[in-house]
């Protein structure tokens, strides 16, 4: 068995509570420093990686619900079958004339094991439930305070999706998350990147804050696309994107 997960000073661990009922034999706890670890028979505390989505830390489990009163005892009388058909055989074998009956047993048990391996790999599946949760949602759920429904989305302080401890997460409502990422150092990054668009004369067209702005109101105003490209120089893709908000989004419309 893995030895159990050492602590970093000040870090503390709270099991996962899940609102469904599962069959594995183990327990899950989140820590204040962004962990996740995993104690049931082969590990006394791994800490689990996960994987990665949209630059946030992700970790998906498999747990398998319990089954019903029905289906368990049509399992339980297939695994009795397959016993009686063992001992059968066994008690066969000890009659050397009996050798055709034996074998025919066997061949039965050879067909009747397949067959159960397989309603088991089914049943196995019927019963599976993909848990997927991002690390940093787990870590604010336990251990920072929602102050209301309306703040529904986990922000990180310092812009680093990784940097998962609670005291760099807080809950936000949208509108103050946007505020939030307006001062992002990757959000900023973007706003001194001037886009281009090649012409199929390949000169360069330069789009401007200003030029966006106006192109934006005149978008707002109805303006036709085809007018607008020869109005600024720029493919009729470019202008979608910018009527999207795919590029310069983050730019309004000209008063």
């Amino acid at each position: 068995m893995m030895p159990i997960t050492k602590n970093y000073p000040g870090e503390r661990w709270k099991a996962l509570e899940f609102d469904f009922e599962f069959t594995n034999d183990c327990r899950i706890e989140v820590s204040n420093f962004g962990r996740i670890r995993t104690f049931n028979i082969v590990s006394d505390g791994k800490i689990l990686n996960g994987s990665m989505i949209n630059g946030y830390r992700i970790i998906r489990l498999k747990l398998y619900k319990p089954r019903d009163n029905k289906k368990e005892h049509y399992f339980k009388s297939l695994v009795q079958q397959k016993v009686r058909l063992k001992e059968k055989i066994k008690l066969l074998s000890n009659d050397l004339e009996m050798k055709k009956e034996v074998a025919d047993a066997k061949q039965l048990l050879q067909g009747f094991q397949k067959d159960l391996s397989k309603k088991f790999v089914d049943d196995l599946k019927e019963r599976t439930i993909n848990y997927h949760a991002l690390v940093h949602r787990l870590v604010a759920t336990y251990f920072c305070k929602q102050p209301s429904e309306n703040h529904n989305i986990v922000g990180h302080l310092d812009y680093d999706k990784m940097n998962n401890k609670s005291s760099n997460l807080k809950w936000m409502t949208p509108e103050e998350n946007y505020e939030h990422q307006q001062s992002s150092p990757h959000v900023i990054a973007k706003r001194n990147i001037v886009f281009y668009e090649r012409k199929p004369d390949s000169k360069v067209n330069k789009l401007t804050v200003t030029k966006v702005m106006l192109l934006k109101k005149l978008l707002n105003e109805g303006k036709p696309i085809k007018t607008l490209v020869k109005q600024f120089k720029i493919t009729d893709t470019q202008i979608l994107r910018i009527k999207r908000g795919e590029n310069w989004g983050y730019i309004d419309a000209a008063n």
